[in-house]
């Protein structure tokens, strides 16, 4: 159907199930390439910034930053196209050992450097989707995330394989960070 990855199809079934992304939002796409998501929010009528550590080929549309999101300089380079984006995504992978542990820990790292990525980028009332695989610290990775958001949910997309350990953190109506640090205080 002209998608770059099947990944497309499982952006466009939550996007439905939960209406992510609307006409004219900014998304933040990290772990982009090869940019199927970014295809899909392009054509939801959205500006989209995308960002991976590979090479991705042009999209019309998309300004692509090649970076690794687990670096600061990604993050400024972020920045520095928008201060502020409507939705951010990550479909991002770790390179997989075949050690299921070990990716299991690998995904949870990345999912972790795509909130500290949507912390300071998204705005309030933003949506974040972030993919991660299922294994022993996904409930801590629940509950690190759920306060931040209003409506947050593990979301299976029945685009992804029936045998895959991988599931989305979808979390929207993001809340902002001073209110809640102090909150605790």
């Amino acid at each position: 159907m002209g998608y770059r990855s099947r990944a497309s199809f499982k952006l466009i079934q939550m996007n439905k199930t939960f209406k992510l992304i609307k006409e004219g939002d900014w998304v933040l796409d990290l772990g982009a390439s090869p940019g199927g998501w970014s295809q899909v929010s392009v054509e939801l009528g959205a500006n989209v910034v995308a960002v991976d550590i590979n090479p991705m080929e042009p999209i019309e549309g998309v300004k692509f930053i090649q970076g690794d999101i687990m670096k600061e300089e990604t993050l400024e380079e972020i920045k520095s196209v928008r201060r502020y984006y409507d939705v951010v995504l990550s479909d991002a992978s770790p390179k997989i050992t075949g050690k299921w542990t070990i990716d299991h820990l690998l995904s949870i790292d990345l999912a972790r450097s795509a909130f500290r990525i949507a912390k300071d980028v998204l705005k309030v009332g933003g949506n974040f989707v972030v993919k991660v695989f299922q294994g022993e610290e996904i409930q801590k990775l629940f509950n690190e995330f759920k306060p931040f958001f209003k409506f947050k949910k593990f979301h299976s997309p029945k685009a992804s394989r029936k045998q895959s350990a991988e599931i989305y953190f979808i979390g929207k109506g993001f809340k902002f960070r001073r209110n809640i640090q102090q909150s605790r205080v």
